[in-house]
């Protein structure tokens, strides 16, 4: 649990770095609202990163965290797909693939909390029952 923890504090600052490498220099027109728009996309999805990898085990026990913690990491999954579709270069193909797979395996080990099954509550059920009865 501590190394997938680590991994998404790693992957929170690569995510900030990586456009800076990637994008060749002049690369990007000096267009202020592209600029500002393409910053707050990397922020979003480096936060959700970092914010994963700093409540860990507060995930399990809160439901508001798990929610924050979903749409946080689907704004790198959603925008890793668009790369996929639209990308050419093989350099941002292994970088979208790599953020999808780490994506995809922090949401279902430390966000996804399958429903309690029918049967299990009606186990508990029986197992308590109530005082005085």
């Amino acid at each position: 649990m501590i190394f997938l923890r680590l991994a998404s504090l790693v992957a929170g600052v690569l995510v900030l770095i990586s456009p800076a490498i990637l994008i060749r220099v002049g690369g990007m027109p000096p267009d202020t609202a592209r600029a500002s728009a393409a910053l707050a996309c990397v922020v979003l999805a480096s936060s959700g990163f970092i914010m994963v990898g700093m409540a860990g085990q507060r995930l399990r026990r809160s439901a508001l965290l798990r929610t924050a913690a979903a749409v946080l990491l689907g704004v790198p999954t959603v925008a890793s797909a668009a790369l996929l579709w639209r990308g050419s270069s093989p350099a941002v193909l292994w970088l979208a693939g790599a953020v999808i797979g780490l994506t995809v395996l922090l949401y279902l080990t430390l966000v996804y909390r399958p429903a309690p099954s029918l049967s299990a509550l009606l186990q508990r059920r029986r197992r308590h029952p109530a005082p005085g009865a």
